[in-house]
């Protein structure tokens, strides 16, 4: 196999595996190479399961009554809103009216938006009559969704198309597929960065086709875990 060859003079004089082919030093360098890279996109939040075009993980959350949600009682929609927040992060007021002035977006998708909150609930935290609340008390969604930072959007839509991994297709409706990861638009609190809409972009691309132009964008908020 052409990985394992090995032309490196200073390694070449080592101990050596395979018939004297490939030297300890050099498949030892490999796997450490390999074990950095799975490292270091777990630690920036590039988890397998939070990359667009890749299935959804599925879900079990609480709603205010204590009664089960999960992924799959969502029977008619075909697209879903998942807000990562916290009710104390000082962003959650400030995009919890910009995410409820996009709902006839997502209700053209026949979308739903699912609030969810790493803490209880009370009533007094609905951002609107329709909103539907969930608590991952065990922080198990957050970590399958590889959260780090929020406010976090996550729009999934059902699929069954898997290539390309930008392609968003509903001709099969079985299963969920990660569609843009990211903030809601820009940071408001810096007004040099420029003015994007970016969950609101990402949601007309998904009206008119089954791709997403710019599918995963920078975060800004409170970092998660948050302690108020």
């Amino acid at each position: 196999m052409a990985f394992l060859d090995d032309k490196n003079p200073r390694e070449g004089s080592g101990t050596t595996l395979w018939g004297g082919s490939v030297s300890v030093l050099s498949v030892a360098k490999r796997w450490w190479m390999l074990a950095c890279t799975v490292l270091c996109s777990a630690a920036f939040g590039q988890l397998p399961a939070h990359q667009w075009g890749e299935q959804a993980p599925n879900f079990l959350l609480k709603d205010q009554v204590d009664q089960n949600i999960r992924l799959h009682q969502f029977k008619d929609a075909q697209v879903l809103v998942l807000v990562f927040s916290h009710y104390a992060c000082p962003a959650h007021p400030l995009y919890q009216p910009k995410i409820k002035a996009l709902e006839p977006l997502w209700q053209r998708l026949q979308g739903q938006a699912l609030w969810i909150f790493p803490h209880s609930l009370n009533p007094s935290m609905l951002p609107y009559a329709e909103a539907v609340l969930a608590q991952d008390l065990r922080g198990e969604t957050f970590a399958a969704y590889g959260i780090r930072k929020i406010p976090h959007i996550v729009v999934i839509k059902k699929s069954a198309a898997p290539h390309p991994k930008r392609r968003c297709s509903t001709k099969h409706r079985s299963t969920w597929k990660i569609c843009y990861s990211g903030a809601v638009d820009a940071d408001p609190e810096n007004p040099s960065s420029p003015m994007r809409a970016d969950l609101a972009e990402a949601l007309r691309d998904l009206e008119y086709s089954d791709y997403v132009r710019i599918p995963k964008t920078n975060l800004h908020g409170c970092p998660y875990p948050y302690t108020p």
